[in-house]
Formats: C-alpha cells, sequence, structure tokens
C-alpha cells in the first residue's frame, strides 16, 4: 500500500514538472527564443514523456531555427503517436518541400494507395486496441450463436462477415507491426552528407551526398556508422550522428 502511495506522489510530481517545463517551453517559443524552447522540448523527451503535442511544437521550433531535418523528423514522431493530426500533416508537406533534390515517388495503384491510407489511419497501438475489442465482440457473438443456436440465416451471416473483419483487421495489424519492428527509418538532419561505399572514410569510397530531411531506412550498423536505403533505391554508410532515428 505504501509503495503504491509513493508511486502516486513520484508520478504526480513528475507530471507537473513535464507541465511546468512545457508551458516554459511554448512561452519561449511564443517569444520566438526558439533556441531555449528546442532546449526545453528535448530535455522533455530524455526524461521519457512522449506526445504528439510536444513533438509538434518541437518541429515547429525546428522549422522556424531552419533545421529542416530536425523538424521533419519531429513531425514524423508526432504522426507517429497520431496520424490524425492535420496540422502536423499540413507542416510537414510544407517543410518536405524544402528539402533539396526531394524524391517524388511516383503515384501507386488505387487499391495500394487505399490500403496504405487505411493503415495509415491509425497507430500501431490503434490498431492493436481495435483489433483486440473486434475479436472480443466477434468471440461473443459466435458463442452466443452457439448457446442460443440461432438458425437465423441473417445473424449467421453478419457472425460470419464479422469473424472476415476481425481475420482481415488483424492482417493489418500483422503488417503495421512488422513494418514497425522490422524497418527502422531515420531523418538526415544535416546538409550535404557524405555517403560512403563503406563504414569508412575516403574518397575513393564516396557515392553519393544525402541532403537533409531525406528520410532512410537503416539496413545495418557498424561501430559509429549505419547502412541506409533512400528512396531512389541509393544504398551506402553514413555517420550516426548525421542521422536521427524515428
Amino acid at each position: 500500500m505504501r509503495f503504491l502511495i509513493l508511486l502516486m506522489i513520484i508520478s504526480i510530481s513528475f507530471s507537473e514538472n513535464f507541465s511546468e517545463k512545457f508551458d516554459i517551453a511554448n512561452s519561449y517559443y511564443n517569444d520566438s527564443k526558439y533556441n531555449k524552447s528546442i532546449q526545453l522540448y528535448e530535455e522533455i523527451i530524455k526524461e521519457g514523456v512522449h506526445s504528439e503535442y510536444l513533438y509538434y511544437n518541437l518541429g515547429n521550433a525546428y522549422y522556424r531555427s531552419g533545421m529542416v531535418g530536425q523538424s521533419i523528423w519531429a513531425y514524423n514522431k508526432a504522426l507517429s503517436l497520431n496520424p490524425r493530426l492535420e496540422n502536423v500533416n499540413y507542416n510537414l508537406e510544407i517543410v518536405s518541400s524544402k528539402i533539396k533534390d526531394r524524391v517524388i515517388l511516383p503515384t501507386e495503384f488505387l487499391p495500394v494507395h487505399v490500403y496504405i491510407s487505411l493503415k495509415s489511419a491509425l497507430s500501431f497501438y490503434e490498431w492493436l486496441l481495435f483489433g483486440s475489442i473486434l475479436f472480443l465482440l466477434t468471440v461473443c457473438s459466435f458463442v452466443a450463436l452457439r448457446l442460443f443456436i440461432f438458425n437465423n440465416h441473417i445473424v449467421k451471416k453478419i457472425n460470419f462477415i464479422s469473424g472476415l473483419i476481425t481475420f482481415i483487421i488483424h492482417l493489418i495489424i500483422l503488417d503495421v507491426f512488422l513494418e514497425k519492428n522490422e524497418k527502422q527509418f531515420g531523418i538526415v538532419i544535416f546538409d550535404n552528407v557524405n555517403a560512403y561505399s563503406g563504414p569508412f572514410y575516403g574518397d575513393n569510397t564516396l557515392l553519393f551526398t544525402v541532403n537533409e530531411g531525406t528520410k532512410a531506412q537503416l539496413f545495418q550498423e557498424q561501430g559509429e556508422w549505419f547502412e541506409i536505403v533512400i528512396l531512389n533505391g541509393g544504398k551506402a554508410w553514413i555517420p550516426k550522428e548525421k542521422i536521427r532515428i524515428l
């Protein structure tokens, strides 16, 4: 019991500390003191607090400071927590347009586009919650059908359709889970980053340069290097300090 009370006191104290820091950071931002606001937002994140509004404000502060890569990183973090934040999507489009030599992918086929839009409508944890509730309702419906022996064909069809939808939703959850855990991405936070053929420096190993704000998949790491793959298919190694993991 004492442990629970102590835990509640610590939690309340931590929450008040976060709220106070967040308010101070916001006041710095409103006074155009962007560097000070960034410092406080980053401190809050290091303390283990993650909020879409925290990352959104951090993205705005980075953007106002002219740091395109960091801004894109923060906006992407906000969207990973809440994909439906319209202001974040709008701001991300604006700041992404400032990426030098931006790679624009061709439009997907309509079914692929619809599926990607559907999958991106919820965060992973929201999909998990939605799928769990739907599974529970389907199981209850199936049990009720068996216990009360409903012979109504309409009831049976509804039960079948709900089971099918539940199965499809869980396939989407599996896809989101695999993408979240098997594919790791990062944002390049410096401009004109040299990308090499291996985890070492050398003029003869320089393959190309990567611009600030570029999103890349992290393929593997070795020492202080990441092997990345960018949207145009380019594959190379860059120093870890040049990219920020999403």
